[in-house]
């Protein structure tokens, strides 16, 4: 009778724990819906006048999703106006839902993987 190998233990198969990659920090949304008119529509004066006094350090140091929640067609320089202001102080900004941020905080971590020793 032959010797049992365990060819697992001697492969060169890497253990990673996911756990060490988590980004750490709170994940809010940001609404554009509270900045609409009607909740439908997108008045340009009244939306960056908004914008500008809003107090955004509410949102420093936070990992920030931005999107809407109302049923509403709003034009792409809301979505960059609202990321242009997030960047000066929030962690990390993206546009879509919290899922998404999700999966760009993962995406991001999992890049900084140094897989040249494999």
């Amino acid at each position: 009778m032959s010797e049992i190998v365990n060819r697992v233990a001697n492969s060169p198969i890497v253990t990673i724990d996911l756990e060490t990659y988590h980004v750490s920090g709170e994940r809010v949304v940001f609404d554009l819906e509270p900045f609409l008119f009607q909740s439908l529509v997108v008045k340009e004066k009244e939306f960056r006048q908004s914008f500008k006094d809003l107090d955004w350090s509410a949102y420093a140091n936070k990992l920030v999703a931005i999107s809407c929640s109302a049923d509403a067609i709003i034009p792409k320089w809301a979505y960059m106006l609202a990321m242009v202001k997030l960047q000066v102080v929030a962690k990390e900004v993206i546009i879509g839902s919290l899922d998404d941020l999700e999966k760009h905080l993962v995406r991001q971590s999992l890049n900084t993987l140094d897989l040249d020793h494999i």
